[in-house]
């Protein structure tokens, strides 16, 4: 089974050299520059992906690689408009792992569990059908009632979406000084921390303050893995998260839980982005950490493999994991103000809808080049090539966490964010490139994206099957 690994595309610029004048002139690159780390190791990690849909569960992991305590936010989005389901606080100590699970609930939405001990905050309560497990059910809050985005409020909306790690700060005091609240309570004893509670109350106002006050920033030092597996039909597919590098290097941004913050917004707020494109080391400077963030994973086409036909499906994962920052900002509490239909200035996605017939949506044109394993190509497909037809005269991805589906199947179910693509014209398996062709001046670059191929194949049984995941690959 071939893993997903994190895009190589951008690497840190650590000497970027000029041959001026017949003299070679080395530039060194900032001391602190964002990028997406070559190594898999970050301060963030964008998992493009969940999903509890089709018979899968999403099982992941994060791993602390260094001899500190690390403090992080996990926070899971739903599909649609990235609408938070669920966040809280772990605490990872020295060379510790955490891992959970989130499945389907009888009642039609979805929860994350675990039997990790790690200290969490707020302390995830006890399982009441898994013994030793604990868990915490997943919420329609921030997309239903007032808080409405004109998509669909039910709780089947939290059963999809992506989540991100966010690393809050790291500690290097001693774990075995009891007056070390954090350290010492959240280290792990016989496989045990030695005091959850005790950890908990840290991210207390008062003990947010003192977090932040004496601990160091961030560090590239989190490892993270996915894996969709239906136990049932013996399909599993592994995926690995955008790592995100130098993302905040100024101080820590411990927040308490429950909150939206740290978010992709709580990065540096200026600095600069490093890239290597065609070989060539690229910078840019940007303000506001989201706009580094979505710089760094900008890209003007995606390319991928797809395989069909007998016993065989593929879906394509396009996730924008920063379009919510640009079209959908709102107030917690407040609802959302609806836009004119006016291009959002800084990340390149269009507007969000309201009150129009694409109510819910906030939608980007893209073509699609196909190619079949023999050359053979069917170009820039129009309307009669998609299912289901667009209302509008382009094929447009509408949602932030999207599934390209080849050939009427699905590997990961039905959804409302979901585009259908035939590949009839030149048969069943091939590659194609998606580009993104809004044609003005904010999108003439791409948009930032991250995501995955996800292949499944029947090998003779309701029981026998295989799955693998390609990394998508991109044009900038």
């Amino acid at each position: 089974m071939k893993s997903l690994n994190i895009r190589k595309k951008l690497v840190t610029l650590a000497v970027a050299s000029v041959v001026s004048g017949g003299a070679m002139m080395a530039m060194t690159a900032p001391a602190h520059a964002m990028n997406v780390s070559q190594d898999g190791l970050g301060q963030v990690l964008l998992f493009p992906y969940y999903t509890v849909k089709n018979g899968l569960d999403t099982l992941f992991t994060v791993t602390n690689t260094s001899d500190k305590t690390v403090t992080f936010k996990v926070r899971f989005r739903e599909a649609l408009n990235s609408r938070e389901v669920r966040d809280f606080n772990v605490v990872l100590s020295p060379y510790d792992h955490w891992g959970a699970v989130v499945t389907s609930t009888t009642a039609g939405g979805a929860l994350l569990r675990t039997w990790d001990k790690t200290c969490t905050s707020p302390q995830l309560p006890a399982s009441a059908t898994h013994a030793g497990a604990t868990e915490i059910a997943f919420t329609n809050t921030e997309f239903s009632g007032a808080l409405t985005d004109g998509a669909v409020g039910t709780m089947d909306r939290v059963q999809e979406g992506y989540f991100e790690i966010i690393q809050m700060g790291v500690s290097d005091r001693d774990t075995a000084v009891s007056t070390n609240t954090l350290e010492y309570n959240a280290k792990h004893v016989s496989g045990v921390p030695r005091d959850c509670a005790l950890v908990d109350q840290m991210f207390l106002p008062a003990g947010v303050a003192t977090l932040n006050g004496y601990m160091l920033p961030p560090e590239n030092i989190l490892k993270g893995h996915t894996t969709y597996i239906n136990v049932a039909n013996g399909t599993a597919i592994d995926a690995e998260p955008t790592a995100i590098e130098d993302f905040q290097t100024l101080g820590p941004i411990n927040a308490e839980p429950g909150g939206q913050s740290p978010s992709l917004a709580n990065g540096n707020a200026v600095g600069t982005i490093n890239a290597l494109t065609d070989g060539q080391p690229v910078s840019a400077a940007y303000a506001g950490s989201v706009n580094g963030v979505s710089e760094i994973l900008r890209a003007q086409s995606v390319i991928n493999e797809y395989a069909t036909g007998t016993g065989a499906s593929t879906s394509w994962v396009m996730t924008f994991p920063t379009k919510h920052h640009y079209t959908d900002s709102y107030t917690s509490g407040t609802g959302p103000t609806a836009k004119d239909q006016i291009p959002v200035v800084g990340g390149g996605f269009s507007e969000w809808f309201y009150t129009t017939i694409k109510n819910g949506m906030s939608c980007d044109n893209i073509g699609l080049n196909i190619y079949n394993r023999e050359e053979g190509t069917v170009q820039n497909l129009g309307n009669t090539n998609f299912s289901p037809a667009p209302t509008a005269e382009y094929v447009e991805l509408c949602y932030e966490a999207n599934v390209v589906d080849f050939n009427g199947s699905s590997v990961f179910g039905l959804g409302t964010n979901r585009l259908g693509v035939s590949t009839s014209a030149v048969g069943t398996a091939g590659w194609a490139e998606m580009m993104f062709s809004e044609a003005d001046a904010v999108t003439a670059g791409g948009l930032p994206v991250i995501g995955f191929a996800a292949t499944v194949r029947d090998a003779g049984g309701a029981t026998v099957n295989y799955g693998s995941s390609t990394v998508h690959s991109y044009r900038r």
